[in-house]
């Protein structure tokens, strides 16, 4: 099978061309030039890269092109020449505040980006999955959202996000939408190493002490996206770590397993001043994970575990 990964150096690109070379798949993606390291005040909710993933310009590399994913043009162009059988649409505009100050950049990475893709996927006959985001709830539910309950985003992110999903589902009938939250790994720094770095350095994080989500380690959507595709049963599917948790807690169980002997500071979300609104509680859990066979995936306190390892 031949994979196309856009977004390939990104935390969830990187994990998913790994995993799928791994599988002996042929394996091509995008590429983009590196960003500076997001400030620290922004890691303390999420831990995202301040800059837009939208433009693709490769660097090299072996099975890696260039592409922006918003001119159609560029887009064909390699279409044509990979013929692909999977398109795995990883890049977007993934800075939430900074999609809150640019909503025209957003709509036009994040929606008529997916557009571009979905309906390349469809003119070849790919298979086109789209990464999602919790941040197409609004957190009012404050029980885990399931692939049936109805979106409601509070920022331009989501909505743009959201945009991109009902775009793929227009243009390309083969689908999977995979909806993700939190995610970290080895791959870029994210969330866990801005608290080990704190740490580390004698300084006490601040973590949202009453935000609730699905802290999800990039390895296990990999491997789960890897089980997906092989079902045929498209449709849309949400894959983060089990049980609900806080940051704080989050933080917490991480600096314990690191053997630091010090405590994060909690911040209450209402003291969390953004541009863009967060819903407080975003946690997913996926009712059609195993509908389709698929393996469901492990709690976060195992993935934490497994990620410490695999830093160690």
């Amino acid at each position: 099978m031949r994979v196309f990964v856009t977004g390939a150096r990104g935390l969830l690109g990187a994990a998913v061309v790994e995993r799928f070379r791994t599988a002996g798949m042929e394996v091509y993606g995008t590429m983009r030039q590196p960003s500076p390291p997001a400030p620290l005040s922004h890691s303390v909710g999420e831990g995202e890269s301040p800059s837009p993933a939208s433009r693709e310009r490769g660097l090299g590399g072996e099975g890696y092109l260039s592409l922006d994913i918003t001119q159609p043009a560029q887009v064909r162009a390699v279409f044509d020449a990979l013929r692909p059988d999977l398109v795995i649409h990883c890049a977007a505009m993934t800075n939430v505040d900074a999609c809150e100050r640019q909503p025209q950049e957003a709509y036009r990475v994040n929606a008529f980006g997916a557009e571009v893709i979905a309906s390349h996927c469809q003119r070849l006959g790919a298979v086109c999955v789209y990464i999602s985001t919790d941040y197409v709830f609004d957190g009012s539910k404050r029980a885990p959202y399931h692939e049936y309950d109805a979106e409601n985003p509070l920022s331009v992110y989501g909505r743009s996000k959201l945009a991109g999903e009902q775009a793929v589902r227009a243009f390309c009938p083969r689908h999977y939408i995979v909806r993700v939250a939190w995610l970290y790994g080895k791959q870029r720094k994210s969330f866990p190493q801005f608290v080990l770095e704190q740490a580390r350095a004698g300084t006490s994080p601040v973590v949202i002490s009453d935000q609730i989500g699905s802290p999800t380690y990039v390895a296990d959507v990999a491997d789960r996206l890897l089980q997906l595709i092989q079902t045929d049963c498209y449709g849309t599917y949400h894959l983060t770590n089990a049980e609900p948790v806080s940051r704080y807690e989050f933080a917490c169980a991480l600096l314990a397993l690191a053997g630091l002997e010090i405590a994060p500071t909690p911040l209450p979300f209402r003291a969390w001043r953004t541009p863009a609104p967060r819903p407080i509680y975003s946690a997913l859990t996926s009712w059609r994970v195993e509908w389709a066979g698929v393996a469901p995936m492990p709690s976060w306190k195992d993935a934490l575990q497994r990620f410490w390892a695999d830093l160690c």
